[in-house]
This record gives structure tokens, sequence and C-alpha cells, in this order.
């Protein structure tokens, strides 16, 4: 007679994920320290909770050791039951994951601090799309690193310009790194009506911030505005012929970290 495996493809999952969800039990690979339920139908005394242990096996009764560490549920649940077969006439084995442990992706960064169980394979936009409002954050200067080394990925153009030829699979123990933008800040601060500071962005110039900081003050010296960047070096511009249309060339780029200081007539 021909033996039947039959698997249930129940994937049971006991930690709420806030990741993705329910997962297929054949897109997840078992880990070591996964908390697996192995049940043999009609024969309880055979079924039993297990822990991988850290040389990736778990032990069965009768059947002793057999490597889980890297099979998905469905392979496990074959293998076993191949092995029960010398006890058992017609073994049909279930394996379900009870806790994930093993297939964590970290995220680590000065605002952002998260651990995410995967339960199936995943992509990293799907994760960065999990994150929610990710303005405070500087996606370009973010990375992704795995085996201690940095793979080589544009974040940002994946996220905010719909790049997906950056976009990859994660794998388990993977660290995504997304520094806080606090670097990627430009400072408006003197003779403006709101002084503040504000995220820098590709194009950004010396009026953007001043109108983006409310614009000048009745006292402001249009003339008499200075751009220091973060390396402290210091450049005088003079904007009255930007604001009457005239000359433009004043209106200077910025860069993250540059302080604008407009300057305030006494009289």
């Amino acid at each position: 007679m021909v033996r039947k495996i039959v698997f249930f493809g129940t994937f049971l999952v006991s930690v709420c994920l806030s990741l993705i969800g329910s997962a297929v039990a054949s897109d997840y690979l078992i880990g070591r320290g996964d908390v697996l339920e192995i049940s043999v139908w009609g024969v309880p005394e055979m079924s039993r909770s297990v822990t991988v242990r850290p040389d990736g096996k778990i032990t069965l009764p009768a059947v002793g050791d057999v490597l889980a560490d890297r099979k998905t549920p469905s392979t496990l649940s074959d293998d076993v039951a191949i092995k029960m077969k010398n006890f058992i006439k017609q073994p049909i084995v279930t394996v379900s994951v009870e806790q994930i442990v093993n297939n964590r992706v970290y995220i680590t960064g000065s605002s952002v601090s998260r651990v995410f169980d995967m339960a199936k394979e995943t992509t990293l936009l799907r994760l960065l799309s999990e994150l929610g409002d990710l303005s405070a954050v500087d996606l370009r200067r973010a990375y992704l690193s795995r085996n201690n080394k940095k793979i080589n990925t544009d974040i940002y153009s994946l996220y905010y310009e719909g790049d997906t030829a950056q976009d990859l699979s994660l794998e388990a123990e993977d660290i995504i790194f997304i520094p806080s933008s606090r670097l990627n800040l430009v400072y408006v601060i003197g003779a403006v009506a709101s002084p503040q500071h504000m995220q820098f962005y590709e194009g950004m110039k010396v009026m953007d911030a001043i109108l983006a900081a409310g614009g000048f003050t009745d006292f402001a010296k249009e003339g008499s505005v200075f751009v220091i960047d973060k390396n402290k070096n210091k450049q005088r511009i003079d904007l009255k012929q930007v604001i009457k249309g005239k000359d433009v060339s004043a209106n200077v780029q910025l860069n993250p970290g540059d302080y604008v200081i407009v300057e305030e007539s006494i009289f």
C-alpha cells in the first residue's frame, strides 16, 4: 500500500505579529529557538510541543533527533512522518509553529527602534510601509546591514521615488539603520516671523527657507542675510535684488545643517 502523508496547512502563530498578520506555512523557515507543535493523528503519545535546539534539531519519542532548522513546517512534517513509519503504519503528521523566535528583523536609529517577527517572506518596501510616518527620519542615510555588511540599496529612492529595483527580500537577523532627520535640518533665525528649524529638501534655497519661516519681519535687513554651514563657514548675501526679481543669483542653494540668519535693523 502506498503510504500517504497528509499535511494540514495551518500555520499557528501565538505571537501577535505587527508586521504581516497570518502566515502561510510553506513560506516560513523554522529557526533555532522556535516553538513547534508536533501532532500525530490518532497517536497522542507521539505528539508534543518542542523547542528547536541551538543545534537546529528537535527530539521526538521513538524517532529521536530530527533536523528542523531552515525547513518549512510542511517539509518537517514529511521528514517526521518518514521516520515514524517504522513505528506507525500510516503516520499523519501536522507541524505548526506556536512561537517565532528566530526569524527577526531589527530596525534601529535615533528615533526608531523596533523588532519584527517575520512569519513569511517579506520585502524591504513592505516593512517600510508598516513604519507609518517617516517624516522625522533621514532615509537618505538609511541602510540595510546583513552579516555585518552594508547591502547596496537606496532606501530613499525605494520609498519616496518608487524605484522598485532597490527592493529586496529581507532575511532573518537583518538590521535596518534609520537615522533621525536631525542632521537633515535647516535652521532659520533672526528677523523672520517664525524662527524655526525645518526639514531640508533637494533644491531648497535661502528664500524658500525664509518664506517657510513666515517671511521677513518689518525690521529685517533683507540686504544682510547670513548662511552658515555645518563647518561654520559664513556667507553674507543680499536678498534685496532677489525680492525685486532683478537678480536671483543671491538666492543660493542650501545644504543640510545650514543656518540662515536674517539681521535686524535697529531703526
